[in-house]
């Protein structure tokens, strides 16, 4: 049985339209009968804290881990609140990796064997958490559970289980919508709909990892300016080795024809 404070932001969710009903295309291409967007949690301090607070009490108190991170993006205000909270250090995964800079897949200050948790707001196959958890492992951190608002009780547990990561969630989708049921939210009909549809999808698989892309690699100013045909070319690559910019010419002109001229009149001198 829920208790009387999951009730309450079950309802919450439910307030402020976080927990909708009706016929929504999922990303996976199938159509389900109820939606849920916690990005709205963002807007609503007071929830945000509660959630935050209520998902980590969610754990079993023997759980061990020194770090946590949230899965990006809707999971990052919520390991944000807990990381504050519980004066735990939070480590965060790019989604986006830069070819620049330090180019880390992970910021933040960890060392070689700490634990982190993963903390999320929805699991259906567990394929974002599996993301998150790669790249802390090739680090060096170990991953063996994470923390989660919602299963849509999709597989994702037995996804992770065999990753060796252990899914602890704040309530399932199917509680969810009973209580809903019974606060006069929704509709029996509503909720055998519901429960329907996670029967005929009890088992999303795990999306096919992509094609192994071509990394162009970039040859060096001084490379280029070895192999160049192009006298002017040669040049400005030079130029631009020794400033150490890509800032190699500028020319103080009015139109673009200008510009053009100048360059026309190098080649052909």
């Amino acid at each position: 049985m829920a208790s009387p404070t999951m009730e309450s932001l079950i309802l919450q969710l439910h307030d402020i339209s976080a927990v909708k009903f009706g016929n929504f295309k999922l990303k996976s291409g199938i159509s389900s009968p109820i939606y849920i967007d916690l990005r709205l949690i963002v807007s609503y301090p007071a929830l945000l804290r509660q959630i935050s607070q209520t998902l980590i009490s969610s754990l079993p108190p023997t759980t061990p881990y020194d770090l946590v991170c949230g899965v990006p993006y809707t999971a990052l205000p919520i390991a944000t609140c807990i990381s504050t909270a519980s004066d735990v250090p939070m480590v965060m995964r790019r989604k986006e990796v830069k070819d620049y800079g330090t180019a880390k897949a992970i910021e933040g200050a960890f060392r070689d064997g700490q634990i982190c948790l993963i903390i999320e707001d929805l699991v259906t196959s567990g394929a974002s958490v599996l993301e998150t958890a790669a790249p802390l492992r090739a680090a060096g951190v170990k991953v063996t559970d994470v923390v989660v608002m919602i299963d849509r009780e999709q597989g994702g547990r037995e996804n992770l289980a065999q990753s060796g990561i252990t899914l602890h969630a704040m309530v399932r989708l199917s509680e969810m919508v009973r209580i809903l049921k019974e606060k006069g939210r929704v509709s029996e009909e509503t909720e055998a709909l519901v429960l329907k549809f996670l029967d005929d999808n009890r088992k999303v698989a795990l999306p096919s990892p992509p094609p192994a892309t071509l990394v162009r690699s970039r040859i060096p100013y001084g490379e280029r300016a070895k192999i160049a045909k192009n006298p002017t070319g040669k040049r400005l690559l030079e130029v631009m080795v020794h400033k150490e910019t890509n800032l190699c010419l500028a020319a103080d002109v009015a139109t673009a024809k200008e510009l053009l001229d100048i360059a026309d009149k190098q080649l052909t001198s």
